[in-house]
C-alpha cells in the first residue's frame, strides 16, 4: 500500500501527543523562583518526551522519504508505536509525583524501552517491505550504535532493583539525548517541505486551542463572574496573537523555501518546544498577573522564540544559497533584534514599576514586526 495517508495519520496522532502533553504539566504553588526549582522533574520530564517525540518523527520523516510502499505488518507495529507514545504523558506524569516508586519508576522505563524497540522492529519491516529499494539497502540495521538506548535503560533496570532507585529513571534521560544527538549528527536529505510544513502547522494549530483550555470556567452564570476572568482572557487573547504571529511568518517563508536540512527542523522543533509551553504560561500569567516572576518566563519563551528563529534564518540561507529570494527577505534580523530589544526593555520596565509591562510588550513587538514591511515598503 502507498504511504502517504499513512504519514498523514501518523503526523497527527504524533502532533496531539506532543503538545497535549503541557496539559500534564502541574503549575507551581505560588510564583516564586524557589516554586519553580521545585517542580525541575516535571519540565525534565517535559522535555524528554517533547524529545523523544519529535525525534520518532523526524527519523520517520527521514525514513519515509525512501519508503515506496508499506505493509499491513508496518500497520500494526507502528499502531503498537503510536499506543506506546500516547501514554508517555501519563507515566511521566505519575513518575514526577512519586519519584521514589519503584512501580512508577518501572513503567517510565517500559514505555521508553518499548518505544525504542517498536521503533526498530518497524523499521526493520519497513526495510523487508521494500526488497528492491536501493536507498533502504544503505540502511545498517545491525549497526551497534542503534542499540545503546536500549542498553541504557536496561543498565537502568538494573540499577534500580539494586543499588539506585532513580537508575531507570537516570537511563531514560540518557537513551533520549542519546537519540537526540544520534538524529542530529547522522546526514539526511531532505527532499521536499511539504511533510514538515504540514506537521509544523498541526503542532501550532493544536497549541492554539489548548490555550482556551487553560481557562478557567465561569464560576456563574452572570457578567460579573466572567468579568473576574479578565486578565485571563486578556492572557489567552496575547498568547493566541503569539502563536498566530509565529504561524504565519514561517508561513510566508516557506512560500519561498525549496529546500531545508535536518539543522532546520531541529531549530524549529526547538522553537516549537518553547511555543508549546505558552499555554502553560498563559494560564501562569493569568492566575499571577502583577507577578515579575510569572510575567519573566512569560518574556523569556518570547525572547527564546526570537533568538531560535535568528537560528532557524541562518540555517535556511546555509542550506539554499543560491535562493535569491530567501536570501532578500532574511537579509537581515531586525524583526527579531527588534522583538528582543522590546521585550527585554519590557522585563526592565516589568522588574522596577509594573511587571504587566512584558507581557504587554511582547504584544507591541509582534504589531511592530507586522509594520515594518509596511515601512520599507512606502519609505
Amino acid at each position: 500500500m502507498k504511504t502517504t495517508r499513512f504519514e498523514t495519520f501518523m503526523d497527527a496522532v504524533l502532533a496531539i501527543i506532543i503538545t497535549v502533553l503541557v496539559l500534564k504539566l502541574s503549575q507551581p504553588a505560588e510564583a516564586t523562583v524557589g516554586a519553580i526549582l521545585n517542580m525541575n522533574m516535571w519540565y525534565i520530564n517535559y522535555f524528554m518526551c517533547f524529545l523523544i517525540i519529535f525525534n520518532t518523527w523526524f527519523n520517520d520523516h527521514n525514513l519515509f522519504q525512501m519508503v515506496d510502499e508499506i505493509d499491513n505488518k508496518v500497520v500494526v507495529v507502528y499502531g503498537a508505536l503510536i499506543l506506546v507514545i500516547s501514554v508517555i504523558p501519563y507515566f511521566a506524569t505519575w513518575v514526577a509525583l512519586h519519584p521514589t516508586s519503584i512501580p512508577a519508576q518501572t513503567m517510565f522505563g517500559i514505555v521508553f524501552l518499548m518505544t525504542n524497540v517498536l521503533y526498530m522492529v518497524s523499521t526493520y519491516l519497513v526495510v523487508r517491505a521494500n526488497p528492491y529499494n536501493e536507498k533502504l539497502k544503505k540502511l545498517n540495521l545491525k549497526d551497534y550504535k542503534r542499540y545503546i538506548p536500549v542498553l541504557f535503560i536496561l543498565i537502568g533496570f538494573l540499577f534500580t532493583y539494586t543499588v539506585y532507585l532513580q537508575g531507570i529513571y537516570i537511563a531514560c534521560i540518557l537513551s533520549t539525548v542519546y537519540w537526540f544527538f544520534f538524529a542530529i549528527l547522522a546526514k539526511s536529505e531532505i527532499e521536499t517541505t511539504d511533510r514538515f510544513e504540514a506537521f509544523f502547522d498541526a503542532i501550532v494549530a493544536i497549541i492554539l486551542t489548548v490555550i482556551v483550555l487553560e481557562i478557567t470556567m465561569v464560576s456563574e452564570g452572570s457578567w460579573q463572574s466572567l468579568f473576574e476572568l479578565k486578565l485571563e482572557f486578556l492572557a489567552y487573547i496575547i498568547s493566541f496573537i503569539v502563536c498566530f504571529n509565529y504561524w504565519n511568518f514561517n508561513n510566508n517563508l516557506f512560500s519561498i523555501v525549496n529546500k531545508i536540512d535536518a539543522k532546520v527542523i531541529w531549530s524549529i522543533g526547538a522553537s516549537m518546544f518553547v511555543l508549546s509551553l505558552i499555554p502553560y504560561l498563559s494560564h501562569f500569567v493569568a492566575q499571577n498577573f502583577n507577578s515579575f516572576v510569572a510575567q519573566a518566563f512569560y518574556g523569556i519563551d518570547f525572547i527564546i522564540v526570537a533568538l531560535l528563529s535568528i537560528v532557524t534564518s541562518n540555517a535556511l540561507k546555509r542550506v539554499d544559497p543560491a535562493n535569491i529570494a530567501l536570501m532578500m527577505a532574511l537579509e537581515n534580523h531586525l524583526p527579531f533584534y527588534s522583538t528582543i530589544v522590546i521585550v527585554g526593555l519590557g522585563m526592565i520596565i516589568g522588574y522596577f514599576f509594573y511587571p504587566p509591562a512584558i507581557i504587554v510588550s511582547c504584544l507591541i513587538s509582534i504589531l511592530l514586526v507586522w509594520l515594518i514591511p509596511f515601512l520599507r515598503k512606502y519609505r
